[in-house]
């Protein structure tokens, strides 16, 4: 069964979410309307029982599917290993099969297979949440991909993570590379100082100032952002300039950070959170709302204005920032006397020993890690809100004692 669905620009994470929510089943394919002058960018996804377990250009069959993954993981084997495998299958078309077959005799690893398809996921979620778009879905194709012994399938949050992080990339790479949609152009003559033959045929042949770094990459079946890297460094030794895309595309916040159902206010206790993805910023958002308000900001200026001006119950905070560190940010803000019983809570990939021992010196209260579950995030917030609830309600009882009541309290100490 097929059905059709029309989105405008930064509707598509939501919808992704309702078919998770929804336990569906089957392919999604993605056109992405880039630009009225240009053709649809097609993307599939592919879901099994609410999860994603595949993301590409295309669906692929199973054997070339695994040839696939040989040629990211540079297996010299992946052929024998798929020919072998093969001849072993109960049902032809399965990938499961495939793929255990091969994992036993050890050509692929579990871990290298569900990391190239997290990342291909990544790659679609990346080139298509930006734009508006048509979905289809047709819950008639049914694939029984799933990863590692226990078969499980991508996790949704992590995955958004990942394309945070991609983002996050993407941003240190500007202003030289603007974006994946800017246009590599070779400066006149230039290609001549390229010296290895194969690299000087790719700029003859791909960087003609009219492709686009993504419509290379697609051509070429390479990750855009590794291609970008490339570029950075030929447009650093002046081979190449690169130019954004006459076209403007929607910004990154308008993709990842769409409308969340809020329900009135009532004296919820209120949550900053301080980092610079707006992924993880629609993360924290996403799994808080309910019973926090949450507020954001993407560096140290816009937070302490916001500590400032709003009675903030908790903050969450990303370690890596741009201009301030976070751990220096934290610093900071217990030099402040209003803010030395503030709950903070680190949130960073950084999960080293030496890096908690780091924050704690700084003052942090928490240290969560990244990737983290939704639930999680809730369960430590609700915990320290708790506490500091608790503590002042001990903090004013010592200084209000009860009226008839001689307090028995000589200090009052929180936490």
């Amino acid at each position: 069964m097929l059905k059709t669905i029309q989105y405008q620009a930064g509707q598509l994470q939501d919808l992704l979410e309702d078919l998770r929510c929804k336990g569906a089943s089957g392919l999604i394919d993605i056109s992405a309307f880039v630009h009225p002058d240009r053709q649809p960018r097609k993307r599939v996804l592919v879901f099994n029982n609410g999860e994603i377990v595949y993301g590409g250009m295309k669906i692929l069959a199973n054997q070339e599917f695994a040839r696939q993954i040989g040629v990211k993981c540079s297996s010299s084997w992946a052929d024998t290993a798929v020919r072998y495998a093969v001849q072993k299958l109960q049902n032809p078309s399965s990938f499961r099969e495939l793929l255990e077959h091969i994992v036993r005799i050890r050509v692929f690893k579990w871990e290298e297979i569900e990391t190239y398809v997290r990342t291909q996921v990544a790659q679609v979620l990346e080139q298509t949440f930006s734009f508006p778009g048509q979905l289809q879905v047709d819950n008639t194709v049914q694939i029984d991909l799933s990863y590692g012994l226990d078969g499980h399938r991508l996790n949704w949050y992590v995955l958004l993570q990942e394309v945070g992080a991609r983002q996050k990339k993407w941003d240190a790479l500007a202003p030289i590379v603007p974006s994946m949609e800017a246009v590599p152009q070779i400066l006149s003559g230039r290609w001549r100082a390229m010296t290895e033959n194969s690299k000087q045929q790719h700029l003859l042949e791909k960087v003609d100032g009219r492709r686009s770094l993504i419509d290379i990459a697609e051509e070429l079946d390479r990750d855009p952002l590794e291609l970008a890297h490339c570029y950075k460094v030929w447009s650093a030794s002046n081979l190449l300039s690169i130019r954004e895309n006459t076209f403007s595309t929607p910004s990154q916040t308008q993709v990842v950070t769409p409308d969340v159902p809020v329900p009135v206010e009532q004296e919820r206790p209120i949550v900053l959170s301080v980092d610079d993805s707006p992924v993880v910023q629609a993360l924290m958002k996403r799994a808080l709302v309910k019973d926090y308000q949450v507020l954001s900001a993407s560096n140290a200026l816009d937070a302490l204005k916001l500590l400032n001006t709003h009675p903030i119950t908790l903050l969450l905070l990303d370690v890596s920032m741009p201009e301030i560190d976070g751990l220096e940010f934290c610093r900071t803000v217990r030099n402040i006397p209003k803010f030395k019983q503030l709950p903070i809570v680190m949130v960073t990939a950084r999960d080293k020993f030496s890096d908690k021992l780091r924050g704690q010196i700084a003052g942090t209260t928490h240290y969560l890690t990244k990737p983290f579950e939704p639930e999680a995030l809730l369960k430590i917030v609700n915990k320290y809100v708790k506490e500091k609830k608790r503590a002042e309600t001990t903090s004013h009882e010592s200084r209000f004692p009860t009226l008839g009541f001689q307090s028995q309290r000589t200090s009052s100490k929180v936490f």
